[in-house]
């Protein structure tokens, strides 16, 4: 009844069916990982987002790399901001916005950088070199920040004054002093400048679409076995008909009077 599977035909449309439904599992199961690195990052985000501050030593000193579980703590750090070697962070929207960040070193009592991104200037039209950055105050300040990890990328040269990403390793290079093992993102500073940036909010926890896509695929390879199989019937079914269509009759028995 179902010998047809084993041709070519069949083989093939066999072949494509279970790479699909393959193909669907894998991207659902992708997508739970997805989920579940989503929720790992959450977790971090509400246990660290508004703590105490601590010093930026404690956590990323010069040349080691924030830990994971320490993303997004609040440190403090006491110092003066090195305006001569701010750089302008670019293309980073903030709520759909296009313009640029201040990104400038607080040098800390002890000679140590931090990396702040002090805030956020909106274009309005303007190109990045002509936004004007509000400076810091002068003289000593007392800062506190939220912690990210150095980034990676390779459009990173201080020297041209604006960066995409925060290479710690690569901005420091060009410094006369360390800076910590990560930058981070101001909450407040004593005293308050005359001019403010756009401070960046805390990062928000959302669940994402990740589950939901996750059981989309997962139901697409359902779907896909299902009508496959009702494929497979449908063939099998039409076979038996045209064979009965195609098989005459036995002739009618007739008897004789002897």
């Amino acid at each position: 009844m179902y010998r047809f599977l084993a041709s070519r035909r069949w083989l093939v449309r066999t072949l494509a069916g279970v790479l699909l439904v393959l193909l669907c599992v894998r991207l659902g199961l992708w997508q739970l990982d997805r989920n579940e690195q989503r929720q790992d990052n959450n977790a971090v985000i509400e246990a660290n987002v508004g703590g105490d501050p601590v010093p930026a030593a404690q956590l990323a000193p010069p040349g080691q790399p924030l830990a994971d579980d320490d993303k997004w703590r609040t440190v403090e750090v006491t110092g003066h901001w090195d305006v001569g070697n701010e750089l302008r962070l670019r293309l980073r929207p903030v709520d759909g916005t296009r313009g640029v960040h201040a990104l400038t070193p607080l040098v800390g009592d002890d000679g140590t950088a931090l990396l702040v991104d002090r805030g956020f200037v909106a274009a309005d039209g303007r190109d990045d070199d002509d936004i004007e950055l509000p400076p810091p105050p002068d003289g000593e300040v007392t800062v506190t920040a939220r912690v990210r990890p150095s980034e990676t990328g390779h459009d990173v040269d201080p020297s041209s004054g604006s960066v995409r990403f925060v290479d710690v390793e690569a901005i420091a290079a060009g410094l006369p002093y360390p800076l910590y093992g990560a930058w981070g993102e101001l909450i407040t500073q004593d005293p308050e400048p005359s001019t403010s940036l756009q401070l960046i909010e805390p990062p928000a926890t959302e669940s994402g679409p990740h589950l939901s896509y996750a059981i989309q695929w997962f139901l697409f390879a359902v779907v896909g076995v299902g009508g496959f199989v009702l494929l497979i019937r449908a063939e099998a079914r039409g076979r038996d008909e045209s064979h009965e269509q195609d098989t005459p009759e036995s002739p009618a028995h007739t008897g004789g009077v002897g």
